[in-house]
């Protein structure tokens, strides 16, 4: 299945199922069901995501803070990898934010993950710093940036 057969949609607490199976797939260290119910009961946040009727093959959970987006949570089942969609939703993600007036995006993603340092460089996002112990297990966070 193509990216093309899936369509964009703002993701729903009904999609919840979908997104924890994807969640647990991807992570070491998953967040948890209620992680995902805070952030569909929070008006600040977009859950975007690519699906079919079924299936959520990717997501991106943000918060729109007035001045700046915070990306959350990122993820793409790895059978739809290598096929734009992580891209496409970090491009929705922005064209949000742009379209609301933001002029920085932030995220924290692990130090050692260079797949996903890789993307956020090609979009134009630069390293701002490093948080200690930022993950569960010990592991250091790289802070990136992107001004708008």
């Amino acid at each position: 299945m193509s990216r093309m057969e899936l369509d964009l949609v703002r993701l729903t607490e009904a999609d919840l199922p979908g997104v924890l199976e994807l969640e647990r797939l991807v992570y070491k260290q998953p967040w948890t069901e209620s992680n995902f119910r805070g952030e569909f009961d929070r008006s600040l946040t977009l859950p975007l995501g690519y699906k079919d009727e079924t299936l959520v093959a990717g997501y991106c959970f943000f918060w729109l803070l007035g001045p700046e987006i915070h990306l959350l949570n990122l993820a793409v089942r790895p059978e739809y990898r290598r096929r734009g969609l992580a891209r496409s939703l970090l491009a929705n993600m922005i064209a949000v934010g742009r379209r609301a007036g933001v002029g920085e995006v932030f995220l924290e993603v692990r130090h050692t993950n260079q797949p996903a340092l890789s993307l956020y460089q090609s979009l134009g996002f630069t390293l701002a710093g490093r948080r200690p112990d930022y993950y569960d297990d010990g592991e250091d966070a790289a802070q990136m940036t992107l001004i708008l």
